[in-house]
């Protein structure tokens, strides 16, 4: 029997989280990653190939909009992209691709697992190997070397005193300067979120990056901002297991940069005094302000980069070359914890 392509909305939920199970994503990340209905109602958010009423490949789909020369186009991230090596021979990895592509008008990707690294560049429009520049702040010795360390060292770096060696010192700032470090995605900055956008890049809202950052069962997030000012935000968060590794986004870099540059430091402190042992950022190669504010505050650019891949979809016409901002909001990068 040949396998049927259909949209994650008919597939018995069940079968799906138990395929994705098996690809190492949790049933409790399944659930808010493809299943939360109050994140882009009535859009696509994947497809699905089955056989014998049982799930044998995945696409997944972030929805976003992006703006390009003018226009508002209905985009998604791809993600989660996995076929059983029975349908690969039959193309039904492309497959899926073409759906996804019939549903939007760009399909885009960052980063992305082995099967998209592979197959991506031979039908993207646009592939920029080296789009994504990775940073990180080291603050504390174990945990900045366990990733590099024989394993059998890995346990004392991430005990004890080890551990806790600062590698950077971090000035306790005065609190009389009116900055607030609040719980979840604060509504205050809903419309620096909602402003923040530039011509080809994603236009993220307020409600995607809470769907990204406040519901996600696997994080916990602060916004750090000025209320008499909000012109920038910058945004932390960890995930719920650790306190150990950290990300962040910026707002208002180009807009406020003094204030961008206060409140970039005062992040960093809360996150030092949270126990933190590492704060990572990504950022487009080509936005040369956010690079500067960050390396200017001791983040280190490392060598490895993240591709880019933008393909066109439905009723397109307009040409795709790579998004002039890229952060951990992109895809699904904002959960996924690596060293």
């Amino acid at each position: 029997m040949r396998p049927a392509l259909l949209r994650l909305a008919e597939v018995e939920p069940s079968l799906v989280k138990d395929y994705l199970a098996h690809q190492g994503i949790p049933a409790h990340i399944a659930d808010w990653k493809y299943f939360d209905s109050r994140f882009s109602r009535n859009l696509d958010r994947g497809f699905v190939c089955v056989n014998s009423d049982k799930v044998c490949g995945f696409l997944g789909l972030i929805p976003f909009k992006a703006r390009k020369d003018g226009r508002t186009l209905e985009c998604a991230w791809s993600c989660d992209w996995s076929i059983e090596a029975s349908q690969a021979a039959a193309g039904m990895g492309i497959m899926l691709l073409k759906q996804a592509q019939d549903a939007y008008q760009g399909i885009f990707n960052v980063g992305g697992n082995e099967n998209t690294r592979r197959i991506f560049p031979r039908l993207a429009e646009r592939t920029v190997w080296d789009a994504g520049v990775n940073l990180v702040l080291p603050l504390r010795l174990g945990p900045s070397l366990a990733g590099v360390a024989p394993r059998f060292l890995r346990r004392t770096l991430m005990q004890g005193f080890w551990r806790n060696v600062p590698l950077k010192w971090v000035r306790s700032r005065s609190k009389d300067q009116g900055i607030r470090m609040e719980p979840g995605v604060s509504a205050e900055i809903a419309p620096l979120i909602e402003n923040a956008a530039q011509d080809w890049c994603p236009a993220y809202d307020f409600e995607y990056v809470r769907w990204q950052l406040e519901t996600c069962p696997a994080v916990v997030c602060w916004s750090c901002f000025l209320p008499a000012g909000r012109q920038s935000a910058v945004i932390v968060w960890r995930s719920v297991d650790s306190t150990d590794y950290w990300r962040l986004v910026v707002l208002g870099v180009r807009t406020a940069k003094s204030e961008a540059r206060l409140l970039l430091s005062r992040a960093i402190e809360f996150v030092y005094k949270q126990n933190g042992a590492a704060l990572s950022a990504i950022t487009s190669h080509l936005d040369r302000e956010l690079l500067d504010l960050l390396t200017s505050h001791g983040f280190l650019c490392r060598r490895s980069r993240l591709p880019f891949y933008a393909m066109r979809g439905r009723d397109t016409s307009v040409s795709f070359d790579e998004f002039t901002v890229l952060n951990f909001l992109d895809a699904d990068q904002a959960y996924r914890f690596r060293l």
